[in-house]
C-alpha cells in the first residue's frame, strides 16, 4: 500500500455556470431532491465563470441554508470553459471525495440520477460512469420530438468499449485519476470546448474502464435560440471542427486526415446506411456539415463556442 496515498470519501456534485441564475436555481433544486436517496448528502460545488452578478452568489447562498446540503460556491473568471471545469476537479481534489457527478447549468437531474451512477460504478467497477441526456422543447416546437436524438446525449462506443465523451452528465472516481496530472481540462480547449472529449479520450486510452446507465437521466432545457435545424447544422460542424482536434492529440494530423477522407466518401451513400431511420435525409445533411467542419479544422478554422466577445469575423456558438 502506497503510505502516501489519501482516503477519498463521500460524493461531490460538480457544476460550471455562466449567466444562467433561473436555470441554475432549477437545477440546484432537482440535485436537492436526487440527493435525498443517498445514504449520505453530497456535497455540491458551483463555479461561475462571470461572477459579476451577486445574485448567482445569494442564491447559491440561499439555497445551501434552506437544502441542508454544503456548498461551495466559486467564481472563476478567467474565460473558457477548461478553467472552470478545472476549478471544479481542483476543489474536488481539496475536499478529498471519492465520486465526483457532473452536470450542466441547462439541465435539470431525475430523481434517480445519483443513485443510478453509483449503483453502475459499483457493478461495473468502472473509472467513469456516463447517462443519457434528453431535449426538452419549447412548447410551440414539440414537432421536433420526432428528431430529439439529434439534441440529446446518447450511449457511445469507441473500439467496441462503452465511450463517455462529455461532462453533462457522467460520474468519475477520483481515486482512479489520483495521478492523472492536473490540470485535467487543456486549456487549449477553453474557448472552443472540446476538452471534456480530449480529457475522456486520455483516460480511455490509459485502460481507464467506462460504463453507461440509461437509468441516470437527465434533461436539457432547448431554448428557443437552439430549437431549429440552423443551430443544429452549427452545432454539428462544430462537432466536426472539435473531433479533429481532439483526435490529432496523441495520434497526429495524418489519422485524423484519413478519417476525413473516409467520413467524405461514406457521404456518397449514406442514408442507405440507414443510421437515422426516422429521417435519413436529415442525418445525411448533419454528417455533411460535420465533414464540412472537419476539413475547416484541417485547414486551421477553429470553431469558438465560449467565447465572450467574439473578434469580427470570428464564430461564436453559445
Amino acid at each position: 500500500m502506497d503510505a502516501n496515498a489519501v482516503t477519498l470519501d463521500g460524493l461531490a456534485v460538480g457544476l460550471c455556470t455562466y449567466k444562467r441564475l433561473p436555470s441554475l436555481q432549477r437545477l440546484l433544486e432537482h440535485i436537492a431532491v436526487a440527493a435525498k436517496s443517498l445514504a449520505e448528502p453530497p456535497q455540491v460545488i458551483v463555479v461561475d465563470n462571470d461572477g459579476n452578478d451577486p445574485e448567482v452568489g445569494k442564491a447559491v447562498e440561499a439555497f445551501g441554508l434552506h437544502s441542508g446540503l454544503t456548498i461551495h460556491y466559486l467564481i472563476e473568471r478567467r474565460p473558457g470553459i477548461s478553467a472552470a471545469r478545472n476549478l471544479v476537479f481542483d476543489t474536488a481534489d481539496l475536499l478529498k471525495v471519492r465520486f465526483v457527478a457532473m452536470i450542466d447549468d441547462d439541465e435539470w437531474p431525475s430523481e434517480t440520477w445519483l443513485t443510478a451512477l453509483l449503483a453502475e460504478q459499483a457493478r461495473a467497477q468502472a473509472t467513469v460512469v456516463g447517462g443519457p441526456v434528453a431535449p426538452v422543447f419549447p412548447a410551440r416546437h414539440e414537432h421536433l420530438q420526432r428528431h430529439a436524438r439529434y439534441w440529446s446525449v446518447q450511449q457511445q462506443t469507441l473500439d467496441g468499449r462503452p465511450f463517455v465523451f462529455c461532462t453533462c452528465n457522467f460520474l468519475i472516481d477520483m481515486a482512479a485519476i489520483a495521478r492523472s496530472p492536473r490540470p485535467l481540462f487543456d486549456d487549449a480547449f477553453g474557448l472552443s470546448g472540446g476538452g471534456d472529449t480530449v480529457f475522456f479520450r486520455t483516460l480511455f486510452y490509459a485502460g481507464h474502464p467506462m460504463a453507461w446507465t440509461k437509468e441516470a437521466l437527465v434533461n436539457e432545457e432547448v431554448p428557443e435560440s437552439r430549437a431549429s435545424f440552423k443551430w443544429l447544422r452549427q452545432r454539428r460542424y462544430r462537432v466536426g471542427n472539435h473531433a479533429v482536434r481532439w483526435e490529432m492529440v496523441g495520434s497526429g494530423p495524418v489519422r485524423s486526415l484519413l478519417k476525413t477522407f473516409g467520413l467524405t466518401a461514406r457521404l456518397l451513400f449514406y442514408p442507405l446506411l440507414r443510421r437515422e431511420p426516422e429521417s435519413p435525409w436529415v442525418g445525411w445533411l448533419l454528417e455533411y456539415d460535420k465533414v464540412r467542419g472537419r476539413y475547416a479544422s484541417h485547414w486551421g478554422d477553429v470553431f469558438v463556442e465560449y467565447a465572450r466577445n467574439p473578434a469580427p469575423g470570428e464564430k461564436a456558438c453559445r
